[in-house]
């Protein structure tokens, strides 16, 4: 697995296979949308993806918590465990927020990663103000004749949403069984220190 700022991802990219996320903690969710490129990508012969911002861009914009179950090493090293070949990131700040649904689409998406196959989950959002969502994802990648997969929620038995905030939820109230069958794996370090803090949505 290789993992790479944006900033030094240079020409010439091979054709991907891109999952689009936040991805922090790489729960059962994440790991659902890392099977599905992974797939993608070996269908059509494309590089296995992911593209990731360094903090989620909830906590900059300051509508929830932004204590991290992973950082960005622990993130690609549970990612590549997945599958996935490499890892872009860069940081989530005022520019990238500003930046339009459909310039995050053709300028980062098709030119700069040069996907040809795109993967994200149910309720992702992209671009200023998160106006981009499954909808708009689906008719510019028909438009420009590239695959989307759209990977439906992940619920538990219970039929509980497994999310990163619900993650949180857990360890905050020192839920760690139920913290760890979200994760699908025992909790990092990192995580162990979340357990019984406050967690504020």
């Amino acid at each position: 697995m290789h993992l790479i700022t944006l900033a030094e991802y240079l020409p010439p990219r091979p054709p991907a296979a891109v999952a689009l996320g936040t991805f922090d903690g790489v729960h059962l969710g994440h790991q659902a949308l890392l099977a599905a490129t992974k797939r993608a990508a070996e269908q059509n012969g494309l590089l296995s993806c992911a593209f990731t911002f360094d903090t989620p861009p909830a906590g900059v914009l300051g509508s929830q918590s932004c204590d991290l179950l992973t950082d960005i090493g622990e993130k690609a090293a549970l990612m590549g465990a997945r599958g996935i070949d490499t890892v872009v990131h860069c940081p989530f700040d005022a520019s990238v927020a500003a930046r339009s649904a459909e310039d995050f689409f053709r300028h980062l998406l098709l030119e700069t990663l040069n996907a040809r196959h795109i993967v994200i989950g149910f309720h992702y959002h992209f671009g200023c103000r998160a106006r981009g969502d499954a909808a708009l994802m689906e008719r510019f990648c028909r438009e420009a004749g590239i695959g989307l997969t759209v990977v439906p929620p992940v619920c538990l038995p219970d039929g509980t949403l497994v999310s990163s905030s619900a993650v949180r939820r857990c360890l905050a109230g020192n839920d760690r069984r139920r913290a760890e069958e979200m994760l699908n794996r025992p909790l990092s370090p990192r995580e162990e220190a979340l357990l019984g803090g406050r967690y504020d949505e």
